[in-house]
This record gives C-alpha cells, sequence and structure tokens, in this order.
C-alpha cells in the first residue's frame, strides 16, 4: 500500500490491522483485529470494529 488507506473491499473478520480511532484524544493508532467491518465508507476510509470494541478508520493492514 502506498500511503492511502485501504478500502472495505480489501478487509475481513480476523485480520489484524491499525485504526484512527472515532472518539479519541490522541492520535496513536490502535492495533487489533477486526470484528465488524461497516458498510459505509467515509473520506477517512473505511470502518471498522475492533475485537476490544473500539472502532474507527483503517489506517493499515498489519502484515502477518
Amino acid at each position: 500500500m502506498s500511503g492511502e488507506r485501504p478500502d472495505r473491499e480489501s478487509l475481513r473478520r480476523g485480520m489484524t490491522v491499525e485504526i484512527e480511532q472515532s472518539n479519541a484524544d490522541n492520535d496513536a493508532p490502535i492495533r487489533g483485529e477486526i470484528r465488524t467491518v461497516f458498510e459505509d465508507e467515509s473520506p477517512k476510509g473505511a470502518k471498522v470494529k475492533l475485537e476490544s470494541g473500539v472502532t474507527g478508520w483503517v489506517e493499515r493492514i498489519v502484515p502477518e
């Protein structure tokens, strides 16, 4: 990936990703496994819910 965020078609449940948290006070990315990929997509990219319950926009897929 060349600096662009992945789109929802490239994401699936169980993948490990780094996200920008929806309601975060800081900009530190959060890493976790995808529980749900939301249908809607925004200019920030694909929105997901992690197994931890945190929601946000996928910044990158973490290589396995």
